[in-house]
């Protein structure tokens, strides 16, 4: 230890305890803020699809990956933030949406096929209408990558999706074949619906055109959102959902808070009463545990769900069974006669043991869960690995140095300070 330490173990505790606060202060409320949260805390929605091949054939992990790339930038169209998107072996997908409040159109829009094709279509004079043919004349693969973009035709008010092709060429010898025809025409569908079939009034050379045929605006920007994204590989089966709303979630995030700050509160008097100068370390400690737990799903960042905040409390509980178990050594040491030095420095030691035994073997469960579990018990078990690893940096690490530097302190070198009263009988 440091000689200036040793001079002043007082000081310079209290001025690392007043640095914290004002670092405390100053940052947490803008770490929690920026803490995201899962659907079950902010309301939203979750859907588990199940992939099937089209035209027959195995799930593949790389047609996993394939639709989950699409499924990606389809959520991306939406302006979702934090998505949670996860493959579950063998051939599930599951899609949890915080924060949309549109189950209806999410639906959609996750789960359409948004193959474009541009067929052949002829006119029926026996019903008067225009039958598509099996000519494909063009596909959704033909565009050019996120050039789909929706607009209103300034001269008709209606609402329509304009698109650019990869090679003009092919698409000015199209417009050049069916130039002029009413009877045979461009249908243009999407899923196998037809939008527009119109007819071709000009030969188009830059590999420029509009669809038409939409409702409004917003359904011309799905679609246009869909066909940048691209099309999937597969066909999504809706295995089961959940909604959540915002007023459940915001009470459920209530409860949370309330749940853990009374938990915090009795835990500081139960340890401050019971232990004196050790429980204010320990309340310290904990202090800087909760305050770097907060850093750490701030940083990386973890999406926040009621089974984050069971882990969460379930670390605060831990930490706490080791400031316990270094406390009642030292106490034990006391009793039995041990300088208060002597004592501090024995209790740690023994201690160390039984705490790390402890968090490693918690590390391993958790471990597991996350590797086997799927869902909020991913996040449970990954909530659970970061609590134990900071608790054994700040209650165990922390703890025990700010213990052993208050003891040289002439203030606080008393057995009393520590729980023990002086007139004990010792134990041998």
């Amino acid at each position: 230890m440091p000689p200036f330490l040793r001079r002043h173990p007082l000081a310079t505790v209290l001025a690392a305890v007043l640095l914290f606060v004002v670092l405390a202060v100053g940052t947490l409320p803008g770490i929690l803020k920026g803490i995201p949260l899962g659907l079950d805390l902010r309301g939203g929605f979750e859907v588990l699809y199940r992939v099937e091949p089209i035209g027959g054939g195995s799930v593949t992990r790389e047609l996993l990956a394939q639709t989950q790339a699409v499924l990606e930038r389809r959520i991306n169209a939406l302006g979702v933030s934090e998505p949670d998107l996860s493959v579950e072996n063998p051939d599930r997908i599951r899609v949890k949406l915080a924060g949309v409040t549109d189950e209806k159109e999410a639906r959609q829009i996750l789960a359409a096929q948004a193959e474009l094709t541009f067929r052949e279509v002829v006119y029926d004079p026996q019903t008067g209408r225009l039958v598509p043919t099996d000519k494909v004349l063009l596909t959704g693969a033909d565009l050019k990558e996120g050039s789909a973009r929706p607009e209103i035709n300034p001269q008709t008010g209606e609402a329509e999706v304009a698109v650019a092709f990869k090679d003009p060429q092919k698409f000015e010898a199209l417009t050049r074949e069916y130039y002029g025809l009413l009877d045979r025409r461009i249908g243009i569908f999407f899923d196998n619906e037809m939008l527009s079939a119109p007819v071709v009034r000009a030969v188009i050379t830059n590999g420029q055109a509009v669809i038409t045929g939409f409702k409004d605006l917003r359904e011309a920007k799905n679609i246009a959102n869909l066909l940048n994204a691209g099309a999937l590989p597969v066909k999504l089966v809706e295995i089961s959902s959940n909604v959540v709303s915002p007023t459940l979630g915001q009470a459920a995030l209530r409860h949370g808070i309330e749940a853990g700050a009374l938990a915090a509160a009795f835990i500081a008097i139960f340890l401050t009463v019971l232990y004196r100068l050790p429980g204010l370390v320990a309340v310290f400690s904990l202090s800087v545990y909760l305050y770097l737990m907060f850093v750490v799903l701030w940083g990386v960042p973890v999406t926040l769900t009621l089974p984050g905040i069971a882990a969460f409390i379930l670390g605060m509980g831990m930490a706490v069974d080791a400031n316990i178990l270094t406390d009642e050594r030292i106490k034990e040491e006391l009793r039995a006669g041990r300088p208060l030095r002597v004592a501090v420095r024995l209790g740690s030691q023994k201690s160390l043991r039984s705490i790390l035994d402890a968090h490693v073997t918690t590390i391993l469960a958790a471990l597991v869960l996350f590797f086997l579990g799927t869902g909020s018990v991913r996040g449970f078990a990954l909530v659970l690995i970061t609590s134990n690893v900071v608790n054994l940096l700040t209650n165990v690490a922390l703890s025990r140095f700010l213990l052993h530097l208050l003891v040289e302190s002439p203030l606080l070198g008393k057995p009393h300070l520590f729980g023990v009263r002086e007139a004990e009988p010792h134990v041998a």
